[in-house]
């Protein structure tokens, strides 16, 4: 409650500016967007895009609307991808390693200990680096609109402590579908498995996979604590959702439709940053009496950094050479 209750004060502090861009060049007829989410709607992501729905009926004057489907309800997220190139669907939110099946740059986020912090993501995202990459996600098919942060991803299992490289060694590990991550977790000694988010809870039920890689506030929204006995707050991925529409029907909005995107946005965008930060400190909280933390030394975390940074190599045909050298200078390296 007390999430949703700051959510809309943050709104109402923008409903002042929301009719300078209500601007008359919108169709008579409303129009839908369909924006499609694999997380729960407990989640900061979901608050931010009701958010957003909410920005985009006071900009149009309730002349564009943003139904929102959390969940998966509209498929899992290799399906919610490939409706939102092809046109079926208008939006999504998903990781770059999952558009990195459609648009093989946006790996360049996922090698392991390349960002040092969420401050840096940040600027990095809305600066000329994120606008490099938000060209290659066009060429695929799909127009960014806005970064969501995820935080720091750590390492979770329901076997042992994980403190070394050594400790990784044969444990069953659920990956987002991306070559990166599979090369990232095999240079660790894991067996590296594929799964949607939406199988993650059962197979961690039934034992199929051993752990995952998540943030900590979505072990929480997930219920994951009931699956998994240990964390190890490795941070080896400071992840991020990535906001985008299909890329023929953002070109075929007008420059009106456009500024109430980015403005909407920016609203849902600034209070989603605000807030997990927030989520990310009360959930190692919370966790603390429900699975045992690991926190690594500097050294021990340099010693995971040490054991996947051959990786960075390995992709240098797919990703591109220089594209790696500008992320390490653009995102901190860490």
């Amino acid at each position: 409650m007390t999430s949703t209750l700051n959510r809309r004060g943050f709104v109402a502090l923008s409903a002042a500016g929301a009719s300078t861009l209500a601007m008359p060049a919108i169709a008579q007829r409303a129009r839908a967007l369909r924006f499609g989410s694999p997380m729960p709607t407990s989640t900061s992501y979901h608050h931010a895009m009701e958010i957003f729905s909410e920005e985009m009926a006071k900009l149009s004057g309730g002349k564009l609307k943003v139904e929102l489907y959390p969940n998966a309800q509209l498929g899992g997220l290799k399906d919610m991808l490939t409706s939102v190139q092809l046109g079926t669907q208008s939006m999504l939110i998903t990781v770059p390693a999952w558009y990195s099946s459609f648009v093989k740059q946006m790996d360049v986020f996922t090698l392991p200990f390349i960002t040092a912090s969420p401050d840096r993501l940040r600027s990095a995202l809305e600066g000329s680096f994120g606008a490099k990459m938000e060209g290659y996600a066009r060429d695929a098919g799909f127009q960014i609109v806005g970064y969501w942060l995820t935080g720091p991803r750590h390492m979770l299992n329901s076997v042992r402590p994980v403190k070394t490289v050594a400790d990784m060694n044969g444990l069953k590990m659920r990956i987002i579908s991306s070559q990166v991550y599979m090369a990232a977790f095999r240079s660790m000694g894991a067996n590296p498995a594929a799964l949607d988010y939406a199988e993650v809870y059962l197979a961690l039920q039934q034992k199929t996979v051993d752990g995952m890689d998540l943030g900590l506030p979505d072990v929480i929204s997930g219920k994951f604590a009931e699956v998994i006995k240990y964390a190890t707050l490795t941070s080896h991925v400071i992840d991020f959702f990535a906001a985008s529409m299909n890329k023929a029907l953002y070109d075929g909005m007008s420059a009106e439709e456009k500024a109430m995107i980015k403005a909407a946005m920016k609203t849902a965008t600034d209070w989603q940053w605000t807030k997990q930060a927030a989520d990310i400190a009360e959930a190692e909280e919370k966790l603390k009496s429900l699975i045992q933390i690991t926190h690594l030394t500097d050294a021990e975390r340099a010693e995971f950094a040490k054991a996947t940074r051959p990786v960075y190599a390995q992709f240098e045909g797919s990703i591109g050479k220089d594209l790696i050298d500008d992320a390490i200078r653009a995102l901190g390296n860490a």
